[in-house]
This record gives structure tokens, C-alpha cells and sequence, in this order.
């Protein structure tokens, strides 16, 4: 729509204004591919603009090849540049990669600055107005639907690519390199192919550019166009293909739009004299703006209103029913932000019913464990806090909900929420015995259990052999167990478990999907696991909600369906064979 009302409504100076951010928000696009996908550093962008309109200058003007042709060739000669410029990242990587991509820039000017000295073309190579069947493209209305057109194809195609398996791989080599490896992608022919691809659009784009301005010269764009080009995918989020081309129109519309308004006889003499200082303030305040998370900040509260305003309209329309069971746990739009600013958990919602078990799943760093701790309590000293959203429990014992996000975790642990950690799960210098009278004694509002010893150990029989021995001499499955029995034993009305299968063997995770199935139907009144292992997951759980990088990506029933859809989005492919249904006893 806006691309519409700036066709409509602007004139042609307004119009070339847009045709430049166009393209460079196609050079943007492939960047953030590049970088912010399969993770390789570069600062060629610039460089590969001119080598594009180079290409276009020779296959236009000398070979007298139509427009259409020349962008199809240059689209080739582009993937074949980016195979060999990907040459270095077989060894390098880092700064010294990025280094290589900055000696390929200087490599493509020096040379294009040659070859112009030579021919004597010190103002660059004209080209010939761009037809298309006919039809000249020789002024910026003729040229903004063209430029329209091919933005909205490369756009189309990265989304594309990012859900097929070349896309997968890219992120996964940014994300996991050594899990990548493990997997069988070929780390070298998939960062070629990132290469030869975003390099590939990079051509295209100096081909039109060099088309649009009439000449390809080496010094038609500089290395701060380079440098800008990596600024407009950190404004937009690293990534991110709208934000690339929101950071496009930051970058390369404001100054010239500043200019428009501001410069010449349109301002006072202050102004004018002033522009470039102003400029630079305007670009500042726009970091400081992202640097301090506003966009999202401001998208998320606008959708906290429009979900509060939702629910208040279905409560007015459906009031509960009498003697309706509300959730056991609810956590609504909680985010959740450390002490030195990094966000780990965004806008994330569950639900539990009494009586039942979700499992948490996602790969290291997605959030899981944060999001736990927004429903236990964060550990002294992390620095965690919830941001926004709330964390309601509704216990069984009580008809009353309470807002449990200001709670400390002793006043959480006195509700009924015990937390089993990933590590420090037991005390290493007690024995087993004495972790569990400990753990079933009353004490600190605490009422006496109504598990005694003997179903304890009839739960977990690995226990019974070894009461007198000490927590710190017992193998990693029988820690995990003696920590579900000592949560099992505080009577706990609501149960949260933190990686449950970390450190144990497969034989010990296949044994205890059922113990984790009885904690939520007849020990606790409803259980919560963060996981890794997602077949523990589906086999103990009753619903199952996707994390990746702080993000809920999808929730639903556990199912052998959703263990399909798993290991379609982290292995890249659906499995070869169907999965068996997993037994929910």
C-alpha cells in the first residue's frame, strides 16, 4: 500500500528516491541472509553493486543484449563470483573473513578504476534505456513498478527459502555449527551456497541501479554504502526481511527526504547550514530508539490491548459457568529480561488444566529454562525479572487465583510450586533417607505429607537399595528420581521440572516418561517440564509448547503429528518414516 500511494501521489523526485531505496533494500535483504542466516560476516556489498553494473554495462552496451537477458546473465555471473568469493570462509571466518570480503571490495574498485583509466571513460560506462518488450524505461514512473516487482520476487523467493532445507541449514549452521555437522550438512557447500546466492542479488541490484542512473563506475557507491548497508539490517533486527527493508527506508530515504525539506531555499539560513549535523542527530535518535527495543516494545503493548480487549468481550459475551474449573496455571504475554538487558523470554502465553502436564521444548538458548523460573521464582543472583505479563495460579485447595509474578520463590514453594533444577537438584553430603523425612516433615507453613515413605520407594524401587547412601555418590538417573521423590513427598500441588532428562542415558529417559505421567495424575495436581529431548516430551506430557529464541512457535497436543512437525523444522526434513504413536499410559 505504501509503495501504491508513492506511486500515486509523489512526483518524479520523490519517485527516484524510492527506485534507490528499492534496491538497496534488495542489497539489505541478501545481506541479512548472508549475515543474520547463515552468520558470515561481509562488507563487499558495495563492491558487488559495481561489479553488477559493470556486468550489466558490458552485456548491455557492448553485447547489445535486451534489458530482461542481461538481468538473467548477471544473475548468473553474480552466483558465480559468490562461489568464488566464498573461497576464504572454507579457512577463515570472523574478523578474518570479514577482512576478505573488504579486499574483495578494494580488489573489484582498483580494477574497475583501471579499466576505466584505460577505455577513458573517467565518468563510467553509459548503458542504453532499459526496454521491456518495447516499452522504454526512461523516466522514474516507467522504472518504480519494474523496481516494485522485482523487490516483491526477491523478497518472495528469501521467504521461500528460508522453510526449505537450504534455509534450515543456513540457520542452523549460525545457530549450532558442531550439532550442524553431526546432522551431515556439508557446512562448506551450504556457506558457498549463501555466498553465491546473496551475491547472485547483489549483481541484479547494481544491475539495475546502473541501469537507472545511465553508467557503472567504480565510484558510484563508496565503502560507507557498505557500511550502511550492515547498519540497515541492524536497525530492521538481523534476520529479519521486513526489517531489512524498513532499514533501508531509514537509511537511504531520510537524508535525501531531510534535504527535500530542509536544504536549499526551503529553510532558514541555520537550517541549511546545519544539515549535515541534523542528519546525523535524526540517525542517532532512530538507534537509541532500537537500541532501546521501542518498535517491539511498542508492538507488544499494542497487542497485550488488543488481547486484553479480546477477552473482555468473550467474557461479556460467555460469562463461566457455575463450578467451571478455571486453569491450574496461566501465564499470559510474559516476557522476561535479565540484569544486563538481554531479553530471554517474549510475549510467551500457556495455560495448564488441573491434572495434566506441559511440556517446554526447544533447543539451548530458546528460553525454556526462563520460562520456568517466571513460574517458580528466578534464583538469587541471576538478575531475572518479568517484565511484563503475569503468572496466575489457581491452586486446587483454593478457589482464589493469585498473581504469582511479584512472589518470591519461599512464598511460591509455601502455594504448592516446587521447582526441580537441572544441576544442584540434591544435596550432595545427605543421604537418601534423609533427603526424604526432610522433604516429608511439616515445617515452614508446611502441612505433614500425605505420601508416607513406603509409596515413595514403591515409586521409585531404585531408591529402596540405597537409603544410607549419600546423594553425591548415586548415578545421575537416581538423583533425578530422589528429586522428583522429595517433590513428590512436599506434597507438591504443582510440579516444575528443568531439562528432566539432562546427563541421564536413553535407557533411564525411556523409564521415566511413566513416573512423570503418575507425578501429574496422582501425586501432583499438574506438572511442567522444560526439555531437550522431545520423544521424553511427547511420552510424558499432554501438551507441548515450541520455544526458539524466546518465542512460543507453536503449542499443541503431544502427539506422534507433532513429532513429525518437530523434526521437520530442526532436522530439515519430515522423517522417513512415520512415527509411531506414543503411548500416553
Amino acid at each position: 500500500m505504501a509503495l501504491v500511494a508513492v506511486f500515486v501521489i509523489a512526483g518524479e523526485h520523490q519517485q527516484s528516491i524510492a527506485i534507490t531505496v528499492m534496491i538497496y533494500a534488495m542489497c539489505a535483504m541478501a545481506l541479512t541472509v548472508l549475515m543474520g542466516w547463515a552468520g558470515q560476516p561481509s562488507i563487499m556489498s558495495a563492491g558487488l553493486l559495481i561489479a553488477g553494473g559493470y556486468c550489466a554495462a558490458l552485456l548491455g552496451t557492448w553485447a547489445e543484449l535486451p534489458f530482461l537477458l542481461v538481468l538473467v546473465l548477471v544473475l548468473v555471473a553474480g552466483f558465480v563470483f559468490g562461489l568464488l568469493a566464498a573461497l576464504p570462509a572454507r579457512r577463515l571466518g570472523g574478523i578474518y573473513l570479514l577482512l576478505s570480503t573488504l579486499a574483495i571490495f578494494y580488489l573489484i574498485t582498483n580494477v574497475g578504476n583501471y579499466v576505466q583509466t584505460v577505455e577513458k571513460a573517467y565518468a563510467g560506462f553509459t548503458l542504453p534505456y532499459a526496454s521491456i518488450f518495447g516499452f522504454d524505461l526512461d523516466s522514474p514512473s516507467r522504472w518504480f513498478p519494474v523496481c516494485a516487482v522485482v523487490l516483491f520476487c526477491v523478497y518472495e523467493y528469501f521467504r521461500y527459502l528460508r522453510s526449505t532445507r537450504i534455509g534450515r541449514a543456513w540457520i542452523l549452521l549460525k545457530e549450532h555449527p558442531d550439532a550442524a555437522r553431526v546432522a551431515g550438512i556439508r557446512v562448506q557447500a551450504y556457506i558457498g551456497t549463501a555466498f553465491a546466492t546473496t551475491t547472485a542479488f547483489h549483481f541484479v541490484a547494481g544491475a539495475l541501479l546502473a541501469y537507472f542512473i545511465g553508467s557503472a563506475s567504480y565510484d558510484s557507491v563508496t565503502l560507507l554504502d557498505s557500511v550502511n548497508f550492515i547498519v540497515m539490517i541492524v536497525l530492521g533486527t538481523i534476520g529479519s526481511l521486513p526489517g531489512a527493508i524498513i532499514g533501508a527506508v531509514i537509511i537511504s530515504a531520510v537524508p535525501p527526504l531531510i534535504n527535500t525539506f530542509f536544504g536549499g531555499g526551503n529553510a532558514s539560513g541555520f537550517v541549511s547550514d546545519n544539515l549535515l549535523a541534523i542528519e546525523l542527530i535524526v540517525f542517532a535518535l532512530i538507534g537509541i530508539v532500537v537500541l532501546l527495543d521501542g518498535p517491539r516494545r511498542l508492538v507488544a503493548a499494542l497487542r497485550r490491548r488488543r488481547r486484553a480487549e479480546r477477552t473482555a468481550v468473550r467474557r461479556k459475551a460467555a460469562p463461566a459457568e457455575p463450578g467451571a474449573d478455571p486453569a491450574l496455571l496461566a501465564v499470559r504475554d510474559v516476557s522476561v529480561t535479565y540484569a544486563a538487558g538481554e531479553r530471554a523470554v517474549l510475549d510467551v502465553s500457556m495455560e495448564l488444566a488441573a491434572g495434566s502436564a506441559t511440556a517446554v521444548i526447544g533447543r539451548n538458548g530458546a528460553g525454556k529454562s526462563s520460562l520456568l523460573f517466571a513460574i517458580v521464582g528466578f534464583p538469587p543472583g541471576s538478575g531475572g525479572r518479568i517484565t511484563s505479563g503475569s503468572v496466575v495460579w489457581t491452586p486446587p485447595s483454593s478457589s482464589a487465583p493469585t498473581d504469582l509474578t511479584s512472589l518470591s520463590i519461599t512464598e511460591r514453594c509455601a502455594r504448592g510450586v516446587v521447582f526441580v533444577p537441572a544441576e544442584g537438584k540434591v544435596f550432595d553430603e545427605l543421604s537418601v533417607e534423609e533427603h526424604l523425612r526432610e522433604a516429608l516433615a511439616p515445617g515452614q507453613g508446611r502441612p505433614v505429607s500425605a505420601t508416607s515413605m513406603a509409596e515413595i520407594l514403591d515409586i521409585f524401587p531404585a531408591l529402596a537399595g540405597r537409603l544410607r547412601s549419600s546423594a553425591g555418590h548415586l548415578s545421575g538417573g537416581e538423583r533425578q528420581q530422589l528429586a522428583l521423590a522429595a517433590a513428590i513427598a512436599r506434597s507438591a500441588e504443582l510440579v516444575v521440572i528443568d531439562e528432566a532428562s539432562l546427563g541421564l542415558s536413553p535407557v533411564v529417559i525411556s523409564s521415566l516418561a511413566p513416573v512423570l505421567r503418575r507425578v501429574s495424575t496422582e501425586f501432583a495436581r499438574g506438572l511442567v517440564i522444560a526439555e531437550q529431548d522431545p520423544r521424553l516430551a511427547i511420552a510424558a506430557a499432554d501438551n507441548v509448547l515450541l520455544m526458539d529464541s524466546g518465542r512460543a512457535l507453536h503449542e499443541s497436543a503431544a502427539d506422534a503429528q507433532l513429532m513429525r512437525r518437530i523434526e521437520n523444522v530442526y532436522l530439515g526434513r519430515l522423517a522417513a518414516e512415520p512415527t509411531p504413536p506414543v503411548s500416553q499410559h
